[in-house]
């Protein structure tokens, strides 16, 4: 859902993923934040992606009930795009995505469609974008036929769920240029905890990519309408 770009943002203090670190590590948590997260934002900018295979950038959250998603630009072996979805956990890693339980799993989450969750964007190298992952309002889903994620199976769900809108947005700091907005949904009401990371896979290779983040701002169920700026991370 592009939507006309707004006013240009300031990007607060950051870190280095990727060679210039001096640091091997690829992920990035923020230990001394709260568990009643509404929303979180951090500054990006990809200084370097490799042609083949997956290059991903993202901010992960992970829910209360045991989901997660995950949301940022992609290069996928030359492709540009966006990417917003999650799962349930069931011990992290490639787990979580070999036993997916699609009838189970679609009582705590609701992908959107392939072309929202996956949708082209022409993202650029060397300038900054902003991620913010932020809670909206309820919707309940009638009973019906659902595809948890992607290309998975519709299966049908007997009962009705009121679920949470989580909105994933892509956008230029400076102002210039498209912005990308894509929504799932989710039974939590709150975020307990997020975390940054470089990833790549399917043929690339983790040495080749860097990206510099802003240390990311969140606001809480307590203060919906205060950015906090957060002041530690523990790499890993």
């Amino acid at each position: 859902m592009p939507v006309n770009s707004l006013a240009p943002e300031v990007a607060p203090p950051g870190f280095v993923i990727g060679p210039q670190a001096g640091d091997p590590h690829s992920h990035a948590s923020f230990p001394q934040v709260p568990g009643d997260i509404i929303k979180v934002s951090s500054h990006l900018r990809v200084t370097h992606a490799v042609e083949q295979g997956l290059n991903f950038f993202a901010i992960q959250v992970n829910f209360p009930n045991g989901t997660w998603a995950h949301g940022g630009p992609q290069r996928v072996d030359g492709k540009y795009q966006m990417n917003w979805g999650g799962l349930v956990s069931r011990g992290g890693g490639s787990a979580d995505y070999r036993e997916e339980s699609p009838g189970a799993d679609l009582q705590h989450m609701q992908n959107a469609s392939d072309a929202e969750r996956s949708a082209p964007y022409a993202w650029v190298e060397g300038k900054d974008y902003v991620l913010t992952i932020e809670r909206g309002s309820q919707k309940t889903f009638p009973a019906g036929q659902y595809v948890f994620i992607g290309s998975g199976p519709a299966v049908q769900v007997s009962n009705a769920r009121t679920m949470w809108a989580w909105k994933f947005t892509l956008k230029p700091a400076d102002g210039h240029g498209p912005v990308q907005v894509s929504v799932l949904y989710d039974a939590a009401d709150r975020i307990s905890s997020f975390y940054i990371w470089n990833e790549c896979g399917y043929g690339s290779c983790g040495k080749g990519q860097s990206a510099a983040w802003s240390m990311p701002v969140y606001a809480t169920l307590s203060a919906p309408d205060k950015d906090a700026q957060t002041q530690a991370l523990k790499r890993f």
